[in-house]
């Protein structure tokens, strides 16, 4: 029995995605190929809509049974190299739609499980942006006046030992990337936003967005800050992991959040108030050099204004693994921030942080 299946597909903002191939395959078991159920494929539109057929019953795979005795036997066949085809009870409907395109010259594939009553899919690219802190960054620096909170505190509120400024610097790189995404002006203000208001409630939920879920990338960071900078499982080496996947994303022209580890603490002590003087900036390009190095460039939203940020990475030798059996020589990336050409500040290490895009609020 045929199906004919339409859906749409679209980059992972929402924008729809044109001249997408879409095909309908069964998941076969380890070491078999995957059974191709389409009919007729689909292409998307202009809108990212996509129409095509499928076949169902061809994801059933057959065993051949080729008796030796004689041909006028039950289930006999008169040709013993064909035998008698049974199907495989056993073989289980794994249903997926697979997608293929092209993203910034390079081609893609993305697959999803094909669900009752589901019919938008999102590709894990966003489209290709340009960025430039000068343009796309917010005006006003990232130093809020209050208490880390979406509302203005409560008079009773007076504690010495809080402090009375705060940064949100994650919602300030997320927001910046949502109305690049958007192709809206981000807000002209120079005015650093007050508790309470649109913008402040909006960035206040970006920055907590970049948390992630259950908070758990603010446990990374917190890992990290105490980690050693230069050991085979240090901030440099996993640093030089983490750029693998980072590079990538900037290969796409897809910015990245960055959380740069400028502490190191030692006890849970230190790392209660050592971890906050950690940042996070957007990653917007980068450049290798000769020696092995990258400059990557970034928006600092505590440098509002300025597109000479970067950060400048060298390769070191960290040391040795297996030296008796299979010598492996562990590398990382030290990495130092640069302003205006100029040492800004050092750069234990730095990582990715998530990001899903949310459309900015219109009257802000």
């Amino acid at each position: 029995m045929k199906i004919k299946f339409s859906g749409s597909v679209h980059y992972a903002n929402g924008a729809p995605l044109a001249n997408v191939s879409v095909r309908v395959f069964d998941q076969d078991a380890l070491g078999k190929k995957d059974d191709d159920l389409t009919v007729t494929p689909g292409i998307s539109d202009n809108a990212g809509r996509f129409n095509l057929t499928y076949e169902p019953m061809r994801y059933l795979d057959f065993h051949s049974i080729n008796p030796s005795t004689a041909s006028n036997e039950p289930f006999n066949t008169a040709d013993a190299e064909s035998g008698l085809r049974l199907p495989d009870f056993g073989d289980i409907y794994l249903a997926y739609i697979q997608f293929t395109y092209t993203h910034n010259g390079r081609d893609r594939q993305h697959r999803a499980p094909l669900r009752i009553f589901q019919t938008k899919f999102l590709v894990p690219e966003n489209p290709p942006v340009e960025f430039l802190p000068s343009l796309h960054g917010f005006h006003f620096p990232n130093k809020f006046a209050g208490y880390f909170l979406p509302f203005s505190a409560p008079a009773f509120i007076t504690s010495s030992k809080v402090a009375r400024n705060y940064g949100l610097c994650g919602g300030m790189c997320a927001a910046a990337y949502d109305f690049a995404l958007t192709g809206r002006i981000i807000p002209q203000t120079n005015n650093i936003p007050h508790q309470g208001t649109r913008l402040h409630r909006y960035l206040f939920q970006r920055q907590i967005d970049s948390f992630g879920g259950m908070a758990q990338q603010l446990v990374k960071v917190a890992q990290w800050t105490s980690l050693p900078d230069d050991t085979l499982m240090g901030t440099q080496s996993r640093t030089a992991d983490e750029f693998n996947t980072i590079r990538q994303k900037l290969d796409d022209k897809n910015p990245v959040i960055l959380a740069l580890i400028y502490e190191h603490a030692s006890s849970m002590k230190e790392l209660s108030y050592r971890i906050f003087n950690n940042h996070q900036v957007l990653a917007y390009a980068y450049q290798q050099n000769a020696a092995g190095g990258f400059v990557i460039n970034i928006y600092d939203p505590n440098l509002p204004g300025r597109d000479d940020v970067i950060i400048q990475t060298e390769p070191v030798i960290l040391g040795v693994v297996n030296a008796n059996i299979d010598p492996t020589t562990v590398s990382g990336l030290k990495s130092t921030q640069l302003l205006g050409g100029s040492f800004y500040v050092q750069v234990r290490g730095f990582l990715g942080m998530p990001y899903v895009p949310i459309l900015p609020p219109k009257l802000i």
